[in-house]
């Protein structure tokens, strides 16, 4: 097939943001495929990267008021009629506004990715000519919520084999083991808390085993104040956040998530590559990326017992533990960045 020309457009691209990672996996592995990408944000942590795999990367004003979205907008507008890109690729609402009249006065297609349903912007992502959700049960949520049933596509996150794997490793120090790892951003609808709580109920049992916080965010000094509380600290550990997970995925036996809302986690399906053992929240996508409970245990949202039941029997019974950890990598393959890829060009050449 021929070669496309693909503009990606973001608010921002700072670590440690979950959209921010798959547009730049998404953007470096079309490069890599051979289409020319442009990747058009502000604050960029991963330019160095995008260059590397041949993304051509362009600094655009940031919307932070209605002056900076016009400039934001007008910069669009020259670098598109500039590289008239075919699709226009935008995964913030922000940028979804900007991209929306450069699409039309280059007659690009625009692609909107809904990565944060629960925003109560997300609305606005609907003015794609296609709309990704990124599982099939965002797809239904987003249904449910008056978009279009023919304009509204389901293309499921992965982020295996990420570009970003190849980062120089930014070493926040080994892992306290045997341990249950939980890798998200510190705030409330991660729920580290619960993965605390149901940490708490077990390790009076297992006394030898830790828990591994990684990641950083608003709710990090409340859930260091409630492991003082329970009298954890020695088994708890808060490691900051890291560029690269994987050899921290690949450490640790146990994957921890108790997300109350999750359109579909890119931690959760690293995590099945990694081989871990995984417990998480029946929420969102996540069932999706758990092959429905085949490849990891789910359980109710807001319940730490039945999160701290299952780590019960994985830390007492070391074949369980092992069954379970190679049920994640079986099938894992469906989580790569390449399958990711080559699901979006089929989109975008379905809408051109």
């Amino acid at each position: 097939m021929t070669a496309l020309r693909i503009m990606h457009v973001l608010k921002h691209a700072v670590r440690g943001n979950g959209h921010v990672h798959v547009a730049v996996d998404l953007a470096c592995a079309q490069a890599d495929a051979g289409h020319e990408v442009i990747f058009a944000s502000t604050r960029g942590s991963y330019d160095d990267l995008l260059r590397a795999h041949g993304v051509t990367v362009v600094d655009i004003p940031e919307a932070t008021d209605a002056g900076g979205a016009a400039r934001g907008g007008w910069a669009l507008l020259r670098l598109a009629r500039r590289r008239r890109p075919q699709v226009i690729h935008a995964h913030m609402m922000s940028s979804a506004v900007q991209a929306y009249p450069v699409a039309k006065l280059t007659g690009a297609a625009l692609v909107t990715t809904v990565h944060n349903s629960f925003d109560a912007h997300s609305s606005l992502m609907r003015l794609g000519d296609v709309v990704v959700a990124v599982s099939e049960a965002e797809r239904q949520a987003l249904l449910l919520r008056g978009f279009r049933p023919d304009r509204t596509v389901a293309v499921l996150n992965g982020a295996a084999r990420s570009p970003r794997e190849s980062l120089p490793l930014d070493d926040i120090g080994p892992l306290a083991s045997p341990c249950v790892l939980s890798l998200s951003g510190l705030h409330p609808r991660k729920a580290v808390n619960d993965i605390i709580t149901a940490f708490s109920e077990v390790v009076p049992e297992f006394p030898e085993w830790h828990l591994n916080v990684v990641g950083w965010g608003p709710d990090l000094e409340p859930l260091q104040s409630q492991v003082r509380q329970l009298e954890l600290q020695e088994s708890v550990h808060f490691t900051g956040s890291t560029l690269t997970p994987k050899p921290l995925l690949e450490a640790a036996d146990i994957f921890a998530s108790a997300s109350l809302a999750d359109p579909c986690p890119l931690t959760t399906t690293e995590a099945r590559a990694a081989g871990c053992a995984i417990v998480a929240t029946a929420v969102g996508g996540v069932p999706e990326v758990l092959d429905h409970g085949r490849a990891g245990q789910l359980v109710p949202p807001s319940d730490p017992s039945a999160m701290a039941q299952v780590f019960r029997e994985l830390m007492g019974d070391a074949k369980a533990l092992e069954a379970w950890r190679a049920a994640a990598l079986e099938g894992s393959e469906h989580m790569t960045v390449s399958r990711v890829a080559a699901d979006y060009e089929r989109v975008y050449r379905s809408v051109l």
